[in-house]
This record gives structure tokens, C-alpha cells and sequence, in this order.
């Protein structure tokens, strides 16, 4: 379903899928989640000829096109060639609402018009009664499914569900992310990797409906849908594991004194149902009247594999970071750890981590008689807090510390706090505060001795892809 419409698109969007115009990467389905439950049963529902459903409102008509209307989206031009029908809103009347939940009333199923059953061992037959309110499309072609907790059906790609989010391809809407709450059914063509707490990996074709998760594969199994660890499609590109983000930030000054500060980070991650591996880059750079008085890198890394529905082991996390400035040419560090949640929700997240590491240090400059570099054992702690204040805002704090030897500065710790606003899908607003700290910097050869703290306020745009 091409579709027009008078906003314009995002740039930054994921790999647009083939024949989807340009002008509908930027609507979102988060918008489409929240105008449909907003309006219920007074809203009208465009279904589309390949079996998506929407819900809005229509506010025009002409002979070539319908002008459908939703919240947060605009007004979206949809060519009648690409629509199936159109089901006005029910007038708002007592016999057709609830007087305590104002919910529409039930309507009959669509049934299956004997769909095929999948070809396999213990394969899933798609006419069983409980599967009748599927879209007919369902089982006749090799797209995926997701019905919302609004009512309405999407027809795409499932990339991976993993933290409680689901990545969809939509055919019509380009690529969405969703909480996993606001999905009620998912229906994949294709057979899945899935993993729960507690148990090893399983393949075979995978239905979620409601809150009951079923692979039907060499051992079939049927478990709560919060036992969930992750799904991830067989057969998938490698590009497909992988996720990310881009912020700047750019301030220039002129006038009586001129200043430049440039702030980039930037966070790759690879996903599968149980392993994580995270790539950041954070990077700042000053300068005022010509002088330079910033200018510091620093990349960390981690590779988590999670054990169950607590725990998980960190095989590796490795950060660098070079700020000459603070008379540091670089420091390597490793370490390996063992993790717990303490809080894994659809909307809040805390988890920790620690354990023994090694951190090699080379320094800029030294003391007469003193040595240029540390080599020293280290004991390396982080916590991670991250909880959705609103549907669009998020506060992120991150706080990595290293123990070290006296020679290597005894005690560091890199802390972020980060306010993250979700300005429209894949571009972000964000508001960070950094602080970098060393409780004995290392004396230079002038004798002068660097600051222990090394605070930043940094407000910057995110693109995600």
C-alpha cells in the first residue's frame, strides 16, 4: 500500500524495503498502536488489498484516493487500487459499548477458508479452531504476521524479538520496533530459533498468542510468554543481527571569543536470543580562542550470554580511552565478569556486573625517574539503569568502575546519565551528562598535576538505524 502523505519523512530510516516510497518511512507504528486504542470502537478501519489492518479516521474521498487521518501521523493520501475496504466507525451508542470499559463489542470471526497445514514433524495446523480469527492470508503466502493489542494486523518480516521488543519489517510501513506488551499475536511463515529461561535453544514453527509462546518442532513446546528470552528467524542475513545509533553534537561561538565543541557517540549491537554484544564510541572535542581544552576518545565493549532469567556471563568487556589532556596517550582495559537483572521489564531495566581484569596504561608525559607506563591487575564493576518515563522519553544512566593499582590511579569510574527523546522513529533528542573521574591523576613532566574530574553536559540528535 503506497501512501502520501503531507508530512515529511525521517532521513536515517532502516534499509527501506523494496516499492516502499519514500514518503512513508516516517509513519510509525507506534503512532497507528496509539491512535487505535485512543478511538476504539469509534474509529474507522481501512484494511489494505495485502491484509494489513489500520485503524483512523477517513476525512476525504475522492475517486483515485482516500485521505485517512491518524493522530500523530497526518493525513496519509491512500491510492483505492491498494485498499480492500474500508469499515466506517460504529455510531456510540449503549448497545454498542461497554458502559464501564467503553469497548466495542465482539464481532464474528473471519474464518480460514482451509488454509494448508505447514510441512514438517509435529507441524502447526493452521485450521484449528483457536487460529480462526486469522487473517485469510494466513498460511497461503510466506509473510509474517503481528496483530497489536489494538485490534489491528501488520503483513512483513520478523527480524528478532529480543529485550521485549519486537523488530518488524512491515510490507507497507518500513521497518517499526514495538514493546512486546503491545503485540497480542505473532504468526511467522518461517521456522524460528527461540529460547526461554532456563532451557537450550529450540527450532521449529513458532506461534505467540496472548500470553502462551508455542514451537512446534522435534519437541514441541508451549511455555508463558514471560519465560521468553528471545526469537530470531532462521536463515537470516548477518546484516539482520545488527542494530544502532549515531548522535552529534555541534556548538559554535564567534563574536568577542569564539569556541567549538564537537560531541559524537556512537553504539553498534549485535542480537540473538541469547547473546549480546555491544560496540560504543564516545568521542568530545573543544577548542576556544584557538586553544584546544578538550579532546578525549574512548570505545567500550561487551559480549554478554545470558545464562537465564537473572543471570548472565560477560566473557568479555574491554574499553580504550585517550585524553591527552588529562595525560593519558591510552589505556587498554580487560576484564571478565558475571552479571545479574535486578529489574528486566517491558519498561525498566537495571542490571550489574563485575569481576577481575587487567588495564595497561601509557602516559603522555612522567616525572624525571618515573616510568611512562602502568601494568597492573584491576577489578572492573558496571551498573546499567534504563526506564521509559513516558512513551517518548527515556532516561539511560550507565556507570563503569576499575580498581586498579596506586600507580595506575587506584580508582576510575566513566558515568553517563542520558535523557533520550524520541523526536519521530530513528531521530532522537539527547541530553547527556558526562563524568569521567581518576582519584590519582599522574603528575607531569612540568609538574603540573591534572584535575580529578572531567565533567560534560552534552546535547546532541541520534539517528537510529
Amino acid at each position: 500500500m503506497k501512501i502520501q502523505s503531507d508530512k515529511r519523512p525521517v532521513a536515517g530510516g532502516k534499509r527501506p524495503r523494496a516499492g516502499a516510497s519514500p514518503a512513508t518511512r516516517h509513519w510509525t507504528l507506534a503512532t497507528l498502536v496509539l491512535w487505535g486504542v485512543g478511538l476504539g470502537a469509534r474509529a474507522d478501519v481501512l484494511i489494505g488489498t495485502n491484509g494489513d489492518r489500520f485503524t483512523g479516521k477517513v476525512v476525504a474521498e475522492t475517486g483515485a484516493a482516500v485521505v485517512f487521518e491518524t493522530e500523530l501521523g497526518g493525513k496519509l493520501t491512500i491510492p483505492r487500487t491498494r485498499i480492500r475496504e474500508i469499515q466506517p466507525a460504529p455510531p456510540a451508542t449503549p448497545d454498542n459499548h461497554s458502559p464501564i470499559t467503553n469497548e466495542p463489542p465482539v464481532t464474528a470471526p473471519v474464518p480460514l477458508a482451509n488454509p494448508p497445514a505447514p510441512q514438517g514433524t509435529a507441524a502447526l495446523d493452521l485450521r484449528t479452531s483457536n487460529l480462526a480469527w486469522l487473517p485469510p492470508a494466513v498460511g497461503h503466502d510466506q509473510a509474517d504476521w503481528i496483530q497489536l493489542k489494538s485490534g489491528e494486523w501488520l503483513r512483513g518480516h520478523l527480524y528478532y524479538i529480543q529485550q521485549r521488543k519486537v523488530e518488524f519489517g512491515s510490507d507497507e510501513l518500513d521497518e517499526i520496533s514495538l514493546d512486546l506488551k503491545d503485540v497480542r499475536q505473532v504468526y511467522p511463515a518461517n521456522p524460528l530459533f527461540a529460547k526461554f529461561h532456563g532451557r537450550e535453544q529450540v527450532y521449529g514453527k513458532v506461534v505467540i498468542s496472548n500470553e502462551v509462546v508455542q514451537v512446534f518442532g522435534a519437541e514441541p513446546v508451549s511455555l508463558p510468554r514471560d519465560q521468553l528470552t528471545g526469537i530470531t528467524p532462521g536463515g537470516k542475513r548477518e546484516i539482520d543481527f545488527w542494530s544502532g545509533n549515531l548522535n552529534i553534537g555541534l556548538s559554535l561561538q564567534s563574536g568577542n571569543s569564539r569556541q567549538t565543541i564537537l560531541t559524537t557517540s556512537a553504539e553498534l549491537v549485535r542480537r540473538t536470543p541469547a547473546t549480546m554484544a555491544q560496540l560504543n564510541y564516545l568521542a568530545n572535542y573543544a577548542e576556544a580562542e584557538g586553544i584546544q581544552n578538550a579532546n578525549n576518545q574512548r570505545v567500550n565493549g561487551i559480549y554478554d550470554i545470558r545464562l537465564d532469567q537473572h543471570w548472565f556471563l560477560r566473557p568479555a568487556d574491554l574499553e580504550y580511552y585517550r585524553d591527552q589532556l588529562a595525560n593519558i596517550a591510552g589505556k587498554g582495559t580487560f576484564g571478565v565478569g558475571l552479571g545479574y537483572y535486578i529489574f528486566d521489564r517491558e519498561r525498566l531495566e537495571w542490571r550489574v556486573s563485575g569481576g577481575p581484569g587487567y588495564q595497561y596504561t601509557k602516559f603522555e608525559t612522567v616525572e624525571p625517574g618515573q616510568a611512562d607506563v602502568s601494568s597492573t591487575p584491576a577489578a572492573v564493576l558496571q551498573t546499567s539503569f534504563k526506564a521509559d518515563l513516558t512513551r517518548r522519553l527515556k532516561f539511560i544512566e550507565t556507570i563503569g568502575v576499575t580498581l586498579t593499582s596506586e600507580e595506575a590511579g587506584l580508582y576510575s569510574h566513566h558515568a553517563v546519565s542520558t535523557l533520550e527523546f524520541e523526536i519521530k522513529r530513528h531521530l532522537d533528542l539527547n541530553v547527556s551528562f558526562v563524568w569521567d573521574y581518576l582519584l590519582n591523576p599522574k603528575t607531569e613532566r612540568n609538574g603540573v598535576v591534572p584535575r580529578c574530574s572531567d565533567l560534560r553536559l552534552n546535547v546532541g540528535v541520534g539517528v537510529k538505524f
